[in-house]
């Protein structure tokens, strides 16, 4: 795990900003740097030191030819079997990183070699024959990548932060009022776009190549739905899949047990990091090192059932009890850490947990990933309620008779029950089963609703899936990728510490995938097969227990400990100066939740993370 930063243009890019740029991402490797620089590019990196400790691993590493030079983040799992494969062509390692072993393999195979990788990676590879830049990021985005391109330069690195140290970027960005609309609905921006107009992220699961003229061309090499089963496909049984995924889970975590640092895992007690957790100890020499965190108040700590999974499978377990107040108070870090609006809070226990870990070890394992696999949220039976002819029909007739009733609960269902078109049907179950804004609340709030431009997205309907699946496939290829990835890539880098996803192995994804709906979810049951694989490691009351999930109590503090966000961001002043956002409509809004409607607490955190940050950065 690295920071990488690179510029490419014919303007000769200058080596005091590949330094600044460079400089920015101490955080994400805090034990070596280094930097290229030739007549048209210039590459800088910062190294966290994994495998290989030794100096020689250090980055921009060249090619044994000095043809190719590489900046790399991230971990290639596979790079041992990719390291025989090169000694079978005679190609001999000097080092044992699996920096070397991409770069000799994409000297040996070129851009092919993206579909040998098995790992989390964003890289950077200079052709100094061909004066050509060749860049990739991984299938599902766990390391991220973001870029800036005009007709003279192309300038690119790991966090926004970096590409604003480049004067001719931080010249020529400027807000992005589109997706701060986004995100009043998703509370993240989604892919390509960033908060900046003029930076992008890079896609997952694709490629690209700068040629010499700075033009740029993007390739998928990977796309989630080539792999989804076909409709007709029944052949598969119960005992030949729990075999199957058990192999495949085994060989993910093997691969990411593979270090020269020490490692543990992240154990929240609950199922994904439990399953993890398990056959990681049963891999390791010694005990396994453990790490969970909790609130002091009961309903949101469950450390409970994280010691006695511990207990159970005989790790060497560690916890941190905060109170709220511990949490509030790195409330400003997290706001700012993450260079865009982000909305999502539980980034902050994920900051904490790192920073807890990283005392004893440099790697973590992680189970992120369960829940869009097998179908682990809520919001997937709503996919399928919202299916009904008959809720198709009269679900605005439901959305009002709710709204009546009077009930918090019944009042927050009734959002879902909107009006919708179908293609943003995914979104709007997403947005209101988080509580975020409908689209029709922002055309309501916002000052310019003509200006107002619905997030797109590919929705058509895959052959052969549910509703909860086509739900779950959106959440794969966007809540994950731009949310829960990016939290814990900057939550966990902030503290120089590298987690690793075995769930989101490319083989376990390509496989779980293909598995049957009644294998993901049997009755109420969900995650019913990682739950049957589970079982083979802790007693069922540690298997079968509600869910939970990796919160803060945001609500409550609104109220009380951030109440003063509210006065300060929500204010009549603030929000005229703003000029986005109707201030009555807005006025109303936090009227309802502090007299009554918890259910609210989302949409006031959205409208003061949008506040905030624009008053900081704008």
């Amino acid at each position: 795990m690295c920071g990488i930063a690179g510029i490419f243009s014919n303007d000769r890019p200058g080596q005091g900003d590949i330094q600044r740029m460079t400089e920015s991402l101490a955080h994400r490797g805090p034990d070596a740097f280094g930097y290229f620089h030739h007549e048209y590019v210039a590459l800088g990196h910062r190294r966290l030191s994994i495998l290989d400790l030794d100096a020689r691993s250090n980055q921009p590493f060249h090619s044994r030819d000095k043809r190719y030079v590489l900046i790399f983040n991230g971990e290639i799992y596979n790079f041992r079997q990719l390291a025989d494969a090169l000694l079978q062509r005679g190609i001999k390692l000097n080092t044992t990183s699996d920096t070397e072993v991409l770069i000799e393999a994409f000297a040996l195979w070129g851009v092919d070699v993206v579909h040998k990788l098995n790992g989390m990676f964003a890289f950077a590879i200079y052709d100094t024959q061909q004066n050509t830049l060749f860049l990739c990021r991984d299938r599902l985005g766990k390391k991220p990548l973001f870029y800036y391109h005009d007709s003279n330069w192309f300038i690119f690195g790991s966090e926004i932060k970096s590409l604003l140290k480049h004067p001719v970027v931080s010249a020529n960005v400027k807000i992005n009022k589109s997706s701060l609309y986004t995100f009043l609905h998703l509370g993240y921006i989604p892919h390509p776009a960033t908060v900046y107009q003029g930076i992008h992220k890079f896609p997952a699961g694709c490629s690209g190549v700068v040629q010499e003229d700075l033009k740029l061309k993007i390739t998928p090499y990977w796309n989630v739905k080539d792999y989804i089963r076909p409709a007709d496909d029944v052949t598969v049984t119960v005992e030949n899949a729990k075999h199957e995924l058990k192999n495949l889970l085994t060989e993910a975590v093997a691969s990411r047990l593979i270090s020269d640092v020490p490692l543990g895992t992240f154990l929240s007690g609950g199922t994904d990091s439990s399953i993890i957790t398990a056959l990681a100890s049963k891999q390791v020499s010694g005990k396994l090192k453990t790490f969970s965190i909790g609130f002091q108040e009961s309903k949101f700590n469950e450390t409970e059932y994280a010691r006695s999974v511990a207990k159970v499978l005989g790790t060497e377990h560690h916890e941190y009890i905060l109170s709220e107040r511990e949490a509030v108070n790195i409330l400003e870090t997290y706001l700012s850490h993450f260079d865009e609006p982000f909305a999502d809070t539980s980034a902050i226990p994920t900051m904490l947990v790192s920073r807890l870990a990283r005392k004893e070890v440099t790697v973590a394992l992680t189970g992120d990933g369960g829940d869009e696999l097998f179908l682990g949220y809520g919001s997937y039976d709503w996919a399928e309620r919202m299916n009904s002819g008959l809720v198709k029909s009269i679900g605005p007739l439901i959305a009002s008779g709710l709204n009546l009733v009077g009930s918090n609960r019944l009042r927050r269902a009734a959002h879902l029950f909107e009006r919708v078109e179908p293609a943003r049907l995914r979104s709007h179950i997403f947005s209101q089963e988080q509580y975020f804004f409908s689209d029709q609340d922002i055309r309501e709030l916002i000052t310019d609703p003509h200006g107002y431009t619905p997030f797109e997205y590919d929705d058509l309907p895959v052959k052969g899936l549910k509703a909860a699946e086509q739900q779950a496939l959106f959440d794969l290829q966007y809540y994950l990728t731009d949310d829960l990835l990016v939290k814990v890539d900057r939550a966990s880098m902030f503290h120089a510490l590298e987690c690793r996803c075995p769930l989101l192995d490319r083989q376990v994804v390509e496989y779980t995938l293909q598995l049957p709906f009644a294998f993901k979810q049997k009755g109420d049951i969900k995650k019913w097969i990682l739950k049957e694989l589970l079982s083979e490691y802790l007693p069922s009351s540690l298997v079968h227990r509600p869910k939970w999930g990796f919160s803060i109590p945001l609500g409550q503090w609104l109220k009380n400990e951030l109440r003063f966000m509210i006065d300060q961001y929500l204010s009549r002043e603030s929000v005229q100066k703003l000029g986005l956002f109707n201030y009555d409509r807005v006025n109303s809004l936090v009227k309802s939740f502090l007299h009554g409607r918890d259910y609210l607490y989302n949409r006031v955190w959205v409208l003061i993370v949008i506040h905030k940050w624009v008053s900081e950065n704008g």
